[in-house]
């Protein structure tokens, strides 16, 4: 089946539509906590870094520091996995970015007037209006700033989307019937070609994620990608920057562990100078 993914304002009424989908079509609705769960479950350090990055703005030390890159890449691996499970629904996390160019994913984002996100946020709070105003305003702006930062995109651009919806002038019930039935349409592009696209990508995605957590590496830079887009064949290109040379051999019989079934292009190089950051994932 189709994919889902869901670009959503906080307090915008996107889970509860989300969730209406979900059980209509029997798809797995996952988001935020559910990746932050699924990342804490890997150890008491993993979930003090979920805590610490929780689709929060980045400083200019964190956009910098290695571990944070390290746990991007852990995040765009775990995406990948979710999308490659078949019938999920992905909100927020920044999917819509990473997924585009997927042909059997569904991209929407759900918008909502400043009123009723307040109502909304203080439904579930008890908090003044003014005080819900300002929360919603941070964390809008934290989120923008954040999936700039991580895809260069702004995450209100509709050209980003198939589909805008505004829950505060649409009705609920005909935005729900239009997700699914774009999702109908999405599910007749899904296809082999289609497939190969989104599992290379998350081939790459899970070898890349591998070398950043790993503290044998000194890796100044480094990205993993297809050498061309869902061609398998031509495999996998490893590119970047290591601070020992041990390291360059290291990272071959790394990625060949995950790797096994096509080729590998390498072009990574020694350099001098060390990554600037630390590396906390020990």
């Amino acid at each position: 089946m189709a994919i889902l993914t869901i670009s959503r304002q906080f307090g915008g009424g996107a889970k509860a539509l989300a969730l209406r989908v979900s059980q209509d079509l029997g798809y797995e609705y996952l988001d935020r906590a559910t990746m932050f769960k699924d990342i804490s479950a890997r150890g008491p350090r993993w979930e003090t870094y979920a805590k610490s990055f929780d689709e929060q703005y980045p400083n200019v030390w964190e956009r910098n520091d290695w571990s944070f890159k390290a746990f991007v890449a852990v995040i765009q691996n775990l995406i990948y996995e979710y999308a490659q499970r078949d019938k999920v629904i992905i909100a927020g996390t920044g999917g819509t970015f990473l997924l585009r160019g997927v042909p059997h994913v569904l991209r929407i984002r759900i918008e909502s007037s400043m009123e009723d996100r307040i109502n909304r946020v203080q439904g579930e709070q008890v908090i003044n209006e003014n005080t819900a105003k300002w929360i919603i305003e941070k964390i809008d702006a934290d989120m923008s700033k954040s999936m700039y930062i991580l895809y260069g995109k702004h995450w209100d651009d509709p050209k980003e989307f198939d589909r805008v919806f505004n829950s505060s002038t649409e009705d609920h019930q005909q935005i729900i019937d239009e997700i699914k039935k774009r999702l109908v349409a999405k599910d007749a592009l899904k296809n082999e070609e289609a497939l190969n696209i989104l599992n290379l990508r998350a081939l790459a995605a899970k070898a890349k994620a591998a070398i950043l957590t790993d503290p044998n590496f000194t890796v100044s830079f480094l990205d993993v990608t297809p050498v061309e887009e869902g061609m398998p064949k031509y495999g996998l290109r490893v590119h970047g920057f290591v601070h020992e040379m041990d390291d360059i051999e290291g990272i071959k019989q790394a990625v060949g562990k995950i790797v096994t079934d096509m080729p590998v292009e390498y072009d990574v190089n020694y350099q001098m100078y060390p990554r600037f950051g630390h590396f906390d994932f020990r």
